[in-house]
């Protein structure tokens, strides 16, 4: 891992300004299917989503979206040719018992907010499609948004089961680093 090379501000933000418990999200996922997710390039990934509309009026997710009011997320299906599609937020759950999610720039969103709803899980970050780990970072019960539509990430094969909420942002790195300037203490 290097260490020295590592700019945070340029892979993710963390909103610790915002409060969130993961435990909002949890009494309710168990309502909910989800289904095998293929990524826009038609492979199968270790990942489960629901796009479930019934999640968008659950009171902690309509919360969100007014905190999130002026940041570009588009709710609506997003098809990948091949693949499973996006729709502005989605419910996942992953197993990567077997294998991890491998290394990827996201095809269709820019950034992406999200929720880590269990306990411990991690991303790993990437110079470049074929570098080794620049750095792995470990979620907290912290909302963070990531730079997923242009810096390289993985999840490494882990038995600990994986779960979180997101929303899908369509704004530049650099709007969202002033929009996130501009979010209070909610």
């Amino acid at each position: 891992m290097y260490k020295d090379r590592w700019n945070n501000s340029e892979f993710l933000i963390e909103l610790s300004q915002i409060q969130f418990n993961p435990e909002d999200f949890l009494r309710f996922v168990d309502r909910y299917e989800f289904k095998h997710y293929i990524n826009a390039y038609g492979k199968s990934t270790p990942q489960e989503v629901c796009y479930n509309r019934s999640l968008l009026v659950q009171p902690i997710v309509q919360h969100y979206l007014d905190v999130f009011k002026d940041f570009d997320i588009r709710l609506g299906q997003s098809d990948h040719p091949g693949g499973t599609g996006l729709n502005g937020w989605q419910l996942i759950r992953s197993d990567m018992t077997e294998n991890g999610l491998a290394r990827h720039i996201d095809a269709k969103r820019p950034a992406c907010i999200t929720f880590p709803l269990t306990f411990p899980q991690s991303i790993n970050f990437h110079e470049s499609k074929d570098s080794d780990i620049l750095y792995t970072y470990e979620y907290k019960p912290v909302i963070i948004i990531l730079n997923s539509g242009s810096k390289w990430h993985s999840v490494s094969q882990t038995a600990e089961p994986r779960l979180q909420f997101q929303f899908d942002c369509y704004n530049s790195w650099e709007e969202i680093k002033e929009l996130t300037e501009n979010l209070s203490l909610i």
